[in-house]
């Protein structure tokens, strides 16, 4: 099992000075974690909130590429619906030359409507949008004089996007499915499959079965085919620690839910909640990869008998203090990384 570091926290300040710390700490941490057996960074992409500051994904992991020369470099996920394609396709083939074929390519459909809106563009109309932008980006990624009239974009002339990947034929892709649609359509194209942060083992092996299971439907070979999911993390034995931690988990989650819903950000000040919702804590204390390091190792056995391929482990979220976070990061590695490491492969 790999074993990468993403990032996704909320920002409750916005100004400029709270934005530079935020990329400080995050090429701190990047730059610390190049040898310490982590097998890469993966960024988010959000917009208009300090939900998460990475509107601007590829830039960042050009950063994070430069930092850590040995880790691989991964997009957890773009939201492809709000990208020109042809745009898109010379960014990402740009960096992966320019890290010498480091790149992985998460895409998925997006869910919050407010970032739809500021980009002009329709919710309701993603899924298409999405479907026509995959086929779109794969055909720019592989094919030269590309041409294509389509509901939701247009090439009128012959376009061969420069340079071209470094990997052949393309990066890598992985593909955020939760709904049977987009799990179909990724395992139709051959694409890696990114689960949901807070499944359980027995809900990510439920749906590693149903990949295996539409691959065999589509005529289409589930060999090689890789299954990572997100995870938040603490490593510490303290009661509280854990508790504290939950309560920063659900806190992100609550923030997520409200965007989701419609609610907009003042002032690019997401709607942080102040009052932490018992159930959501709860879940979060149950979800959380959290415990000693021999605990966390078990953790990721489960995880691993599922079907699981690779974790991304969060460890710094809601509004966790990046020290804190970086504490629990520093753990992992010493503790936990290792033993890992003397666990038998699952397959």
């Amino acid at each position: 099992m790999r074993l990468g570091v993403t990032y996704l926290s909320i920002s409750p300040s916005v100004d400029r000075a709270s934005a530079r710390q935020k990329y400080l700490d995050f090429g701190r941490q990047v730059e610390w974690a190049n040898d310490k057996g982590f097998a890469g960074i993966w960024v988010t992409e959000h917009h208009f909130s300090g939900y998460s500051l990475s509107s601007s994904p590829l830039l960042l992991l050009g950063h994070a590429a430069s930092l850590a020369p040995d880790l691989r470099i991964g997009t957890g996920i773009l939201v492809l619906p709000l990208w020109d394609p042809v745009r898109l396709v010379a960014d990402v083939n740009t960096l992966d030359q320019l890290s010498g074929g480091r790149l992985d390519l998460g895409i998925g459909r997006g869910y919050q409507p407010h970032e739809f809106l500021g980009f002009g563009r329709d919710l309701d109309s993603s899924r298409g949008a999405y479907e026509e932008s995959i086929d779109l980006v794969l055909r720019l990624l592989t094919e030269t004089e590309v041409t294509h009239k389509g509901e939701f974009h247009r090439i009128d002339a012959p376009v061969s996007v420069l340079p071209p990947s470094f990997q052949a034929p393309h990066p890598p892709v992985w593909a955020a499915a939760v709904s049977p649609e987009s799990t179909r359509h990724a395992v139709r194209r051959g694409f890696h499959l990114l689960g949901l942060a807070l499944s359980t083992p027995d809900e990510l092996a439920a749906q590693w079965r149903t990949v295996a299971a539409l691959a065999a439907e589509e005529g289409v070979s589930a060999e090689g085919r890789e299954y990572a999911v997100n995870r938040f993390v603490h490593v510490g034995t303290d009661p509280a620690g854990r508790r504290a931690a939950a309560r920063e988990v659900a806190r992100q989650i609550q923030t997520s839910r409200a965007l989701a819903q419609g609610a907009y950000p003042t002032g690019g000040v997401p709607p942080i909640p102040v009052a932490i919702d018992p159930a959501d804590e709860e879940l979060a204390y149950q979800r959380l990869l959290a415990g000693s390091p021999e605990q966390i190792v078990e953790q990721l056995h489960e995880l691993a008998a599922a079907g699981v391929t690779q974790v991304n482990a969060a460890f710094e979220y809601g509004t966790l203090p990046a020290e804190t976070a970086f504490a629990s990061m520093r753990l992992f590695a010493s503790d936990v990384i290792p033993a890992l490491a003397e666990l038998p492969a699952i397959r």
